[in-house]
């Protein structure tokens, strides 16, 4: 059994270069050296459209790290963001695009997690799963400081993180459990929207 063990702090991100890429407007704009979107990977939704992560540029972010088949604490984060969601105006909520992250790209297939779309009612319009190769979604969780490992042959076990990324790709907060208050992120994602 492989083990994915990853302490790879979020200040590695620093060592990025900048690079220059077409704001929403088309003009050209430099992102911040901590921007998640400095990465080149190729990932697919719930639809099966393909694209690369740095196409995700251009809106407010609530992301997590999840896997369809989990029965324990990934059904507490879907709820958990969906309470952020609710929270906010309806204009931030518009603009909000929650971005799950499958750890089980293996059994996480497209067709599995369009299922689990339909299953656990999440808006098409603003929610979407991302499915990517073992090696992308370990450098993406790195990251993002989520530590994941495989526990058998169904579990993994991972961090419990909701994260909250701006337009440029910029972490700008984490909760790190799921007792956390969410109201600053509520907050904070009303004011970068």
């Amino acid at each position: 059994m492989k083990t994915i063990s990853l302490s790879v702090p979020f200040c590695m991100l620093l060592l990025l270069p900048s690079i220059t890429k077409a704001d929403s407007d088309g003009a050209n704009q430099t992102l911040p050296d901590t921007s998640i979107y400095h990465i080149e990977s190729s990932w697919q939704d719930q639809h099966g459209e393909t694209f690369n992560i740095t196409e995700l540029k251009g809106e407010v972010r609530l992301v997590a790290f999840v896997y369809t088949y989990c029965e324990h604490t990934c059904p507490i984060i879907i709820t958990r963001i969906r309470s952020i969601v609710n929270a906010l105006s309806k204009d931030a909520k518009q603009k909000t695009i929650v971005t799950l992250v499958t750890l089980d790209p293996k059994r996480d297939t497209v067709e599995r997690v369009k299922q689990y779309m339909i299953d656990k009612d999440l808006d098409d319009q603003n929610w979407q799963i991302l499915v990517g190769t073992a090696d992308d979604v370990l450098t993406l969780s790195a990251l993002f400081d989520v530590r994941y490992k495989p526990m058998g042959e169904s579990d993994i076990a991972h961090s419990n993180a909701i994260t909250l990324v701006d337009k440029q790709g910029v972490v700008r907060m984490q909760l790190r459990n799921l007792s956390q208050s969410t109201e600053k992120m509520v907050k904070l994602t009303e004011e970068l929207n």
